[in-house]
This record gives C-alpha cells, sequence and structure tokens, in this order.
C-alpha cells in the first residue's frame, strides 16, 4: 500500500504563511475598516457637538447610519 504525501502538510506551508503575517489584502481591509470608523467616529462627534447623550440621540443615529445615507448626513 502506498502512502499519500499531501505537500502543504508536510512541509509545513501553513505554519509559513502564519509566521510571514498578514498578506497585502488583509492589511489593505483591516486599513479600510479602520479609516471608515475613524469617519463614522467624527461624524457623531460632531453630530453630538456638545449635546448630552441619551436615548433619543443615539435612536436618530442610528436611524441615519441604517438607512446608508452616508455620513455626511448627520
Amino acid at each position: 500500500m502506498a502512502t499519500m504525501i499531501i505537500p502543504s502538510r508536510a512541509y509545513g506551508v501553513r505554519a509559513k504563511r502564519a509566521a510571514a503575517g498578514p498578506g497585502m489584502w488583509t492589511r489593505f481591509m483591516d486599513a479600510l475598516r479602520a479609516a471608515r470608523q475613524a469617519e463614522a467616529e467624527r461624524a457623531v462627534a460632531q453630530y453630538i457637538d456638545g449635546r448630552r447623550w441619551s436615548d433619543s440621540v443615539e435612536r436618530e443615529i442610528g436611524e441615519k447610519f441604517s438607512r446608508h445615507q452616508g455620513l455626511g448626513a448627520l
């Protein structure tokens, strides 16, 4: 009976790939998410601008973001 060797497991390709760190696409997506998060936080801070945080303010912000009006609509 012959033994079948799977090269990716035999030579530790996954371990090498994991040790190399995240790839270019992962770094790009992480940077994009961080930029969108920062933009959303700035928009919310600008919308609140001295007002007290309340249930109604939170509801208004949630409605504006859920309707995809964009951050400029806040």
